[in-house]
């Protein structure tokens, strides 16, 4: 496999004009550039907005895209059905209409991008109605771009950096199924963009003891040895096949009993970006990291 990944998917990023949705806007420029893929300027006029004013944003958008890359020609939509759902649906007409073979998360499938807060008036909102809406439904992959991102205070070799923690039962993955599915997402999302920008990834595996285990007059010291080599095991295993599957990147596995929002935001410092599957974790986490956050 060749270290640039040719695509037919599209990056779409939502556009509201305001400071904060600048970066989203960089970020897609250069991810669509870095992918060879379509960029395509999504505005939402909202209820009684003039186009006319939809059309000024996505004009000064695309003049900020020109002056980052002069060989991207996005293309444009102006809706009134609410950003979220305009971006969800653009991205599936997109995904719908690939020829790509290759098709899924990692490669085909259309990637959607919001900045962390828009125009919106709660200051104190950390996170956007629009990023929250998407984060929370099932959707196509996304990414979160904190306000202030910049592509050039990006170290060169800054890590990409996967969560392939266990899923909480809160997140519906009872059977693990689900959960499994998400996870493989995730790393094959972390995986093709970290050869294609060689890149090294993170891997980190979160586990912890359960409360039932405390009960069972076994020594505490006893219980988390065997608990840390497991997850130690289980993490081998995966790298393993990781490291014969993308042979030209650097993958560094970390088991930790720490807890996973905490861990995932420490190691995400000076990161080019922080992947995991959708569920309470990635709405805890696109909140404070302050690399862009990609979930799928």
């Amino acid at each position: 496999m060749s270290a640039t990944v040719q695509t037919n998917r599209s990056v779409l990023v939502g556009v509201d004009g305001s400071g904060r949705n600048a970066s989203a806007v960089a970020w897609a420029a250069a991810e669509a550039a870095s992918s060879s893929s379509h960029l395509v300027l999504v505005h939402d006029s909202g209820q009684g907005a003039s186009a006319a004013g939809g059309r000024a944003m996505i004009h000064r958008a695309a003049a900020v895209v020109a002056k980052l890359d002069g060989d991207l020609r996005p293309s444009s939509q102006v809706v009134s059905t609410g950003a979220a759902q305009a971006l969800r649906q653009a991205a599936a007409e997109c995904s719908q209409g690939s020829e790509d073979p290759d098709h899924d998360e990692g490669r085909g499938s259309s990637l959607v991008v919001v900045g962390r807060r828009g125009a919106g008036g709660f200051t104190r909102l950390r996170l956007g109605s629009t990023a929250r809406m998407l984060v929370h439904r099932a959707g196509p992959p996304m990414v979160v771009v904190p306000s202030g991102w910049d592509a050039a205070k990006v170290p060169d070799r800054a890590a990409i950096v996967v969560d392939i923690s266990p899923a909480d039962p809160a997140d519906g993955c009872a059977d693990g199924s689900e959960s499994v599915a998400d996870q493989e997402a995730a790393l094959t999302l972390a995986m093709t963009r970290a050869e294609r920008d060689d890149r090294p990834v993170v891997v980190i595996l979160a586990w912890s003891v359960g409360a039932g285990e405390a009960l069972e007059g076994r020594a505490i010291s006893q219980v988390w040895s065997e608990y840390a080599a497991r997850a130690e095991g289980e993490l081998a295993e995966r790298v393993t096949l990781l490291r014969a599957a993308y042979p030209g990147v650097e993958v560094l596995p970390v088991a930790t009993d720490r807890h996973p929002v905490a861990a995932l935001l420490d190691h995400a410092e000076g990161a080019d970006l922080l992947v995991l599957p959708r569920g309470w974790r990635a709405c805890s986490v696109v909140e404070y990291a302050q690399c862009p956050v990609a979930v799928v």
